[in-house]
C-alpha cells in the first residue's frame, strides 16, 4: 500500500508534471522532493496546496487507500480473476496476495466489495479459512449501496457451494429462496442477473431429476431472450438441452439444439463451443449410437487441433472408441490417463465419467485379470449408486453384475 509521498509522486508523474511545476510558487523543490521520498511531513496548507496542484481533493490524498489506488488494483484483480476462472492457472494465490494487504483499510465504496468478494471466493477455492467472514462484509457493503444485482451474486454462489457438494435439493431451495427474498423486497434485477437465475435453477431441477420443471424455465429463459434480444446465456441454454436430448433419446430435440451451438458459435466465433459439441458428439456416438469408428475419427481431429490441457476430457471418449474396435491394450492406456475435472459436480457430467471404470473393468476381464476387473467394477458402481437413474446407471451396474456375479 502506498505512502503519502509516494501517492504524489505517483500523481505527479501521470500528470506529467515536474518536481518544480507542482512545487510552484508555495513550495520549494527541495521540500517537496523530501515529501515525495517520506523525509518529511507537509503541513495541511502545503498538502491543499499540492492537491490542489495536482487537480484532486485533498482527502484523496490523506485517504488510507486513494480511489485511484483502489480501482487500478480492482481492475488488475479483476482481470487476473477472469483468466483464472478461464484458464485454472492456479493464479487465486496471486489474487489473495495482492488484495490481502488493503482488507484492513478498505473504504465503504463498490470496489471494497468487489474486492471482498473476489478475495473471498479466491479463497473458498484455495481452503483457506474465514473466507465466509469476508462474503458476509461483501454483501452487508452491496446492501447498503443498493447494489442488489452484486447482492445477488453472492446468493447464487452460497447456493452452488452446495451443489459443489453434490447437495442438489438444498441448492435448489437455497437459490430459490433467494429470489423469492429480492420478490418480496421488490428489488428489481437485471436481465442478466434474471438469466442467471433462470439458468442456474434448471440445471439444479435436471439435477435432482426434475425434467419438467427445468425444460419450462429453459424454453421460458431462451423466448425472454429472443423478446429481449439478449443473446447472454443462451449457449448454456442450449448446451444442457442438448445433453438432456441425448440422456431422454430424443434424436429430433437433439439435432436441433445441436445445430442451434453450432450456430451460435459460428456467430459468436467462439472456438469452445465446437469443442464441447465434438465432445458431446464423440460422447454420443460411444455410448448411444456405438458407432466407434466415426467417435474416433472426431477425438483425433481434436487432440491434435487442442493443448492438452483444453482436451483432456477425449481421453475417456478415446479409450472408449478403441474398446469398442478391439484395440484393448491402447484403449486402456487412455483410460488410465483421464482424470475427472475437480469443477465438475452435475450428475450428467459426473455419470458420464464414471463410465471410465465400468470400461476398465471389461477390458481387464477380456484379458484375464478378473481380480482387477471386479475392483474397477466397483469403484464404477460405488461411483454411480448416488446419481440418478441416467443410462450410464444402467450400463454401470449391468457390467457390475455381469463381472462380479
Amino acid at each position: 500500500m502506498a505512502t503519502l509521498g509516494e501517492r504524489i509522486k505517483k500523481l505527479r508523474k501521470e500528470k506529467g508534471l515536474t518536481l518544480q511545476a507542482l512545487a510552484g510558487e508555495s513550495l520549494t523543490k527541495g521540500m517537496l522532493s523530501l515529501i515525495e521520498n517520506n523525509k518529511a511531513n507537509p503541513s495541511m496548507e502545503s498538502l491543499s496546496y499540492i492537491a490542489s496542484q495536482l487537480g484532486i481533493e485533498q482527502n484523496e490524498l490523506l485517504a488510507e487507500i486513494p480511489t485511484v489506488e483502489l480501482r487500478e488494483l480492482l481492475v488488475e484483480v479483476e482481470k487476473l480473476y477472469r483468466r483464472e476462472l478461464n484458464d485454472l492457472s492456479n493464479g487465486f494465490k496471486l489474487i489473495i496476495e495482492k488484495v490481502e494487504p488493503y482488507l484492513k483499510n478498505l473504504p465503504y465504496r463498490y470496489e471494497s466489495a468487489r474486492l471482498l468478494e473476489i478475495f473471498s471466493r479466491c479463497a473458498y477455492y484455495e481452503k483457506q479459512e474465514g473466507w465466509q467472514a469476508k462474503l458476509a462484509q461483501a454483501e452487508e457493503m452491496y446492501e447498503g449501496l443498493h447494489l442488489i444485482n452484486n447482492s445477488a451474486d453472492i446468493h447464487m454462489f452460497r447456493a452452488m457451494l452446495k451443489f459443489n457438494k453434490h447437495q442438489y435439493a438444498e441448492a435448489l431451495a437455497m437459490l430459490q429462496n433467494s429470489r423469492k427474498s429480492f420478490e418480496k423486497r421488490d428489488a428489481v434485477l437485471d436481465a442478466l442477473k434474471k438469466l442467471d437465475f433462470d439458468y442456474l435453477e434448471a440445471v439444479l431441477y435436471f439435477a435432482i431429476g426434475n425434467n419438467r420443471d427445468a425444460t419450462t424455465i429453459v424454453n421460458e429463459a431462451v423466448e425472454y431472450s429472443k423478446e429481449n434480444q439478449i443473446f447472454y446465456r443462451v449457449n448454456d441454454f442450449y448446451r444442457v438441452m442438448s445433453f438432456h436430448s441425448i440422456l431422454i433419446g430424443d434424436k429430433d430435440s437433439r439435432k436441433y439444439y445441436v445445430n442451434k451451438l453450432r450456430l451460435f458459435a459460428e456467430f459468436s466465433e467462439d472456438g469452445k463451443i465446437d469443442l464441447m459439441l465434438d465432445l458431446l458428439e464423440s460422447h454420443y456416438l460411444n455410448s448411444f449410437t456405438h458407432d466407434y469408428e466415426k467417435a474416433l475419427n472426431i477425438v483425433e481431429r481434436n487432440l491434435e487441433k487442442y493443448k492438452e490441457d483444453e482436451i483432456s476430457q477425449f481421453y475417456i471418449e478415446k479409450g472408449k472408441a478403441l474398446y469398442g474396435l478391439g484395440e484393448l491394450d491402447e484403449a486402456l492406456h487412455w483410460l488410465e490417463r483421464h482424470r475427472i475435472w475437480e469443477y465438475i459436480h452435475h450428475p450428467y457430467d459426473l455419470s458420464m465419467n464414471y463410465e471410465k471404470d465400468a470400461y476398465m473393468a471389461l477390458i481387464y476381464e477380456k484379458q484375464g485379470h478378473h481380480e482387477l476387473a471386479i475392483k474397477h467394477a466397483q469403484i464404477a458402481k460405488n461411483n454411480i449408486e448416488p446419481m440418478p437413474d441416467l443410462p450410464y446407471k444402467k450400463f454401470i451396474m449391468d457390467v457390475y453384475k455381469q463381472i462380479v456375479h
